[in-house]
């Protein structure tokens, strides 16, 4: 038997920002609107939420100061901030960090209590506000998830945490939203949702839903990135994208990932690469690692991936690479100055990530540090 959840309500497809007024006012009168710091203003898109809401009789607290790496105190002052306003529910708006600031925000601002202590090892005990989660980018899955990845300042740490009570009980995945993504962005996030959709399939807590729906998502990669890639304005290929990180959501939010999202969080706290672009990075190299783990599983990705009925696993790594190439990413990190301190350090961080337990493969720091000296290699 395998358990399920997924948010209260999800919308999918063209205008399905629409929704967010009259879904807001079921849930309050007075919302803490989360945001990133300026891509939302300058494409319009906060000032029509802002809009929506308040046709619905929804008052609208903005907080627009969530960097690209959501730090704890970023979100124990949006917490302060919606308690000082009174709030009954946050709004995240945006990729995935103003997503998954809002998820934190709503968790502790009833509460008081420092996200630090959460990320730290304090158990989620509770309800927080009611969340809703509109989404800006195809990769991330922040809408669907019940995890916020957040900065540990201190220890340079980024830390993913999960409850069940962090469902939104709103997801909104709309691709109009997407179509002023750059090509950059378009590459990194799709990564994110390649990766998503990979780790979810190859997970050891995997189950059928989850594996139809990753299965389905890598396909939808395999056949849409490249085109929102090249052509932003297609509506085909921005409609699959998002389909595929709402649907690779769906999955890894039940099933949990891997070691790629183990590696990625020390090195983009530390070197600031994109996660997305992270992610692409080291897939390759973690792939062939899993291989003995899980050499027909990556077969099937390998086929969902390329199309062909008779691709196996080496064809399925082939092809990640060739992605790479094609989207303009490096595939490693030998563009990387890493000392050997730096090397041994995140090796050992890497671990730390709760993703890594349900890695089809153990992996112990020796096998972290091969990898990671690998991928610095190219």
């Amino acid at each position: 038997m395998s358990e399920f959840r997924l948010p209260g309500v999800m919308y999918f497809g063209w205008g399905a920002v629409e929704q967010v007024g009259v879904e807001a006012a079921r849930l309050g009168k007075r919302a803490l609107l989360v945001s990133g710091r300026s891509s939302a203003r300058k494409t319009g898109l906060l000032d029509r939420v802002q809009k929506l809401l308040a046709a619905a009789g929804v008052e609208a607290v903005l907080y627009d100061q969530v960097e690209s790496d959501p730090s704890s105190a970023t979100v124990d002052r949006g917490a302060g901030l919606a308690r000082q306003e009174k709030c009954e529910l946050v709004i995240g708006l945006g990729g995935g960090s103003p997503m998954d600031a809002a998820r934190a925000i709503a968790a502790v601002a009833p509460t008081g209590v420092p996200i630090l202590d959460h990320l730290r090892g304090k158990p989620i005990e509770q309800p927080g506000l009611p969340l809703i989660n509109i989404a800006t980018t195809a990769g991330t899955a922040s809408e669907i998830t019940a995890v916020s990845v957040i900065l540990d300042e201190e220890r340079q740490l980024k830390f993913g945490m999960k409850s069940p009570y962090w469902f939104a009980k709103v997801a909104i995945t709309d691709p109009e939203l997407t179509m002023t993504m750059s090509p950059q962005l378009t590459a990194a996030t799709g990564l994110d949702a390649l990766t998503h959709a990979l780790e979810s399939y190859l997970s050891t807590q995997a189950s059928a839903p989850s594996e139809a729906l990753a299965l389905k998502a890598v396909a939808l990669v395999g056949g849409s990135l490249r085109a929102a890639f090249r052509d932003g304005s297609s509506r085909t290929a921005r409609e699959g994208m998002a389909l595929a990180s709402m649907t690779a959501g769906m999955a890894f939010a039940n099933s949990g990932l891997g070691l790629v999202h183990g590696l990625v969080h020390p090195l983009g706290a530390r070197w600031n690469i994109a996660h997305g672009e992270a992610c692409g990075r080291f897939l390759p190299y973690v792939m062939e690692f899993n291989r003995p783990a899980a050499e027909g599983k990556l077969a099937e990705v390998a086929r969902a991936l390329t199309g062909k009925p008779a691709a196996t696993a080496e064809d399925g790594i082939a092809a990640v690479r060739s992605l790479l190439s094609d989207l303009g990413l490096p595939c490693g990190i030998s563009d990387l100055a890493i000392s050997d301190e730096q090397m041994a350090s995140l090796a050992r961080d890497g671990l730390l990530s709760g993703a890594v337990k349900t890695n089809p493969r153990p992996v112990t720091e020796a096998d972290s540090r091969a990898i990671l000296e690998t991928a610095h290699r190219g």
